[in-house]
């Protein structure tokens, strides 16, 4: 079956030319739009496979505001524009495209750019399956008879993977029962329940007040996903979002409503305390589980008539057990982390994990492993930036006697060895360019060669990548394949800095003061209040490692009863980021495209590039070859 794909781009030429190409690679060009308002109409008459989409167009709405409704709309699309400012292109990152494509491009660049785009969509698809089904079976398979609220309960612990909310607010109407409560999310599998006599405690207000509050905003028929000055309003709405938000740090909501026929109602709203949290794709999976709501509630829900829900907070820990029990910490920003991990876990789906040296990337990628079917097989770690550029080909893919000299004996590479199981490739933003395409047809054709070797062998093994490189900014300057990082990034995950979740720096401290009291046989009764207060000043540019390394050297050093603050804490230097700057190499590159561009790409004679640059005609070729410099043109041009 054919695709149909919608060309948004304001420049006839281009646009004419792209219908050309699309339609000699068999798709279907369901329109050309050069305004927002015209692709809308489009996209109600023949919702498209995917949206070719140029930032900048004609009318007062651009590119990103479309993009915006494509995301609610949950269809895909890839951005095309010439040069854009830093702000625009923060803006549009935002939005997730699946791709962006930079004006002028070849139509190699947009045969690619398509092709992951649909691995994506197809991957995309195949996983919402995947985690439908899991809900459902979860869902279904809440004891039968459970209390309202132990329900909620469980729903949460069930709902979350999948919607990562910070708080929860349930109206559910069934007959002459109502129940209203929050539910607060204050660990990985921890909730507290919120009911009338909670709110009124922590908000302040009598039991009458809240109650009224409660009411009126259950009679609100909201539905819809809200962040910005679209929160901002529904707070002006309703006097329960500005009740809330304060208190719990609210900045982003999903309203829903699942009628189940006359004085039968189910409502969920969930909030974050972050903006992003909630799309389309999360609205549409809760929808899509209304029968098993009904289901539980007909039959599983032991209500009875109560007029008070409220329920005692349930006792929290800073220590995650069972499946996180190696994780500290309680921050929004780390649980967010361990539930997209829950979520793709049982999946077969590669996944990105970034952050900063000392994050710790490898101890989440080891709980992906374990949480998966695969916990049973190998895990197997490699640090491409420590390998041997002569020698990373045959780590990773063995090699047979006789392949090179020195080749005595047959060597298993690590992706055989981590057949059935899970490998995870540190650093894989330090990989030489000529591995990346063989990483990347490992990845898609799921088998390997050993060097030296005639014969493939298949495998069946998850890729789990870590970096702390901004690979776009690689992909850019031409160090990371674009194709690879783009068949890498189907499950990016964050690892935050110690700096953006200091509120666990108190738990991760004294977690290390008794593995280093251990260790040493010292003992202190805790930590001082002054040396908490100089820990949460300090911004740990090392992060975690750095403040296990701190708390090592502290039990050393100090003696006393408690540990109290001395120079083994360093004080905050102003630093500059790397990433502020370019190499000099890439800034290299950039001049002479510029100056190529200027002379319409002739390198000799009195008006040609290398005279501009000073330079030999046969010097300014060799740079040419060896920066990897190819001539830009437009498609069809």
């Amino acid at each position: 079956m054919k695709k149909h794909i919608l060309i948004v781009e304001d420049e006839f030429i281009v646009a004419n030319d792209l219908s050309c190409y699309l339609e000699e690679q068999n798709f279907v060009v369901s329109g050309i739009a050069s305004t927002v308002e015209e692709a809308l109409l489009f996209i109600d008459k023949q919702p498209p496979y995917i949206v070719l989409l140029d930032i900048h167009l004609k009318g007062k709405l651009s590119g990103i505001d479309l993009a915006k409704r494509l995301q609610q709309l949950n269809i895909p699309f890839i951005y095309l524009s010439a040069y854009s400012n830093k702000l625009i292109l923060e803006q549009a990152k935002k939005t997730n495209p699946y791709g962006f494509l930079v004006k002028p491009f070849r139509e190699k660049d947009l045969h690619i750019a398509l092709e992951i785009a649909t691995y994506h969509i197809e991957h995309h698809a195949d996983t919402n399956t995947q985690s439908e089904q899991q809900l459902f079976e979860k869902l279904s398979s809440i004891p039968t008879g459970n209390k309202g609220e132990e329900w909620f309960e469980e729903i949460a612990k069930v709902l979350q993977p999948g919607i990562p909310f910070d708080f929860l607010f349930c109206n559910l109407v069934r007959d002459t029962y109502t129940l209203r409560l929050g539910i607060h999310r204050v660990g990985i599998r921890k909730y507290q329940i919120i009911g009338i006599n909670e709110f009124s405690n922590i908000l302040g207000l009598s039991i009458s007040e809240v109650e009224g509050i409660i009411a009126e905003r259950s009679l609100l028929k909201v539905q819809g996903i809200y962040e910005d000055t679209e929160f901002d309003r529904l707070k002006d709405l309703s006097r329960f979002e500005k009740m809330v938000s304060t208190p719990f740090k609210l900045q982003s909501c999903m309203a829903l409503s699942i009628d189940q026929g006359h004085e039968k109602r189910l409502c969920f709203s969930f909030y974050a305390k972050h903006k992003g949290a909630f799309n389309r794709t999360r609205a549409d999976l809760i929808q899509s589980l209304d029968i098993v709501f009904s289901d539980i509630l007909e039959n599983k829900v032991g209500l009875k008539k109560s007029g008070d829900t409220s329920v005692k907070g349930h006792a929290t820990s800073h220590k995650n057990t069972g499946m996180f029990k190696a994780i500290i910490g309680k921050s929004p920003k780390l649980l967010n982390v361990l539930h997209d991990i829950e979520r793709v876990a049982p999946m077969k789906t590669s996944v990105l994990i970034m952050g900063e040296s000392g994050t710790g990337k490898e101890l989440f990628a080891k709980c992906i492993h374990q949480l998966s079917p695969r916990s049973e097989a190998p895990f197997v770690v490699i640090n491409c930036g420590a390998i041997p550029e002569n020698l990373i080909e045959s780590t990773l893919f063995g090699h047979v006697k006789g392949a090179f000299t020195g080749a005595s004996t047959h060597s298993t590479g690590k992706f055989e060895q981590a057949n059935g199981g899970t490998i995870f490739l540190d650093e894989i933003g330090e990989m030489p360019l000529e591995m990346q395409v063989r990483l990347l047809r490992v990845l898609q054709e799921n088998e390997i060669e050993r060097i030296g070797d005639t014969k493939t062998i298949p495998l069946d093994v998850r890729v789990i990548a870590a970096t702390n490189k901004n690979l776009e900014h690689e992909v850019e300057t031409g160090n990371f394949r674009l194709d690879l990082y783009y068949r890498l990034h189907v499950f990016p995950v964050y690892a935050p800095p110690l700096r953006e979740r200091k509120e666990d720096i108190p738990l991760l401290a004294s977690h290390f003061l008794d593995k280093y009291m251990s260790l040493t046989g010292k003992f202190f009764e805790g930590l001082s209040e002054k040396t908490l207060e100089a820990l949460l000043r300090y911004d740990f540019p090392g992060n975690i490692r750095e403040l296990e390394n701190l708390m090592e050297r502290a039990v050393i050093v100090e003696n006393g009863k408690t540990l109290t603050p001395g120079n083994w804490i360093p004080e905050n230097e102003l630093i500059t980021s790397n990433n502020d700057f370019k190499t000099f190499e890439t800034k290299q590159k950039e001049y002479i495209v510029e100056v190529l561009d200027h002379t319409n790409w002739r390198v000799s004679g009195p008006k040609g590039a290398a005279k501009i640059l000073g330079m030999k005609e046969k010097t300014l070729f060799a740079k040419i070859k060896r920066l990897g410099i190819e001539k830009r043109v437009g498609l069809k041009s």
